[in-house]
């Protein structure tokens, strides 16, 4: 069984994977976050079966991952908006398209 420790562990682990992921998006890197729907099911289903007051010692640490998630999906759709207002502008398109292009990977 895991012990709230462990899982105390993983949920600075994941808090370090959002911050590296604002930070990429702050620089203009793409984001691959997808694994992270698969891991953080799994970090829930072992939370779940912590003994309750174990659980509740973890409810700090959970509800800044969820401010941290809800900061970073405001980053995304801010971006996203950005995007969308550079491809309405012919300029903005080439930039865009410079943009991604410069940080897509070869095609093979």
């Amino acid at each position: 069984m895991t012990s709230s420790a462990e899982i105390m562990v993983e949920l600075q682990a994941l808090g370090g994977v959002i911050a590296r992921a604002q930070a990429d998006l702050a620089a203009g890197s793409l984001l691959d976050l997808s694994s992270l729907e698969d891991d953080i099911e799994d970090l829930c289903g072992r939370i779940e079966r912590l003994p309750a007051e174990d659980g509740r010692r973890l409810q700090p640490r959970l509800v800044a991952i969820i401010d941290d998630f809800g900061r970073l999906g405001q980053a995304i759709e801010a971006k996203m908006d950005e995007l969308k207002s550079l491809m309405g502008d012919p300029a903005g398109r080439r930039l865009a398209h410079s943009a991604y292009s410069k940080n897509a990977e070869p095609e093979k």
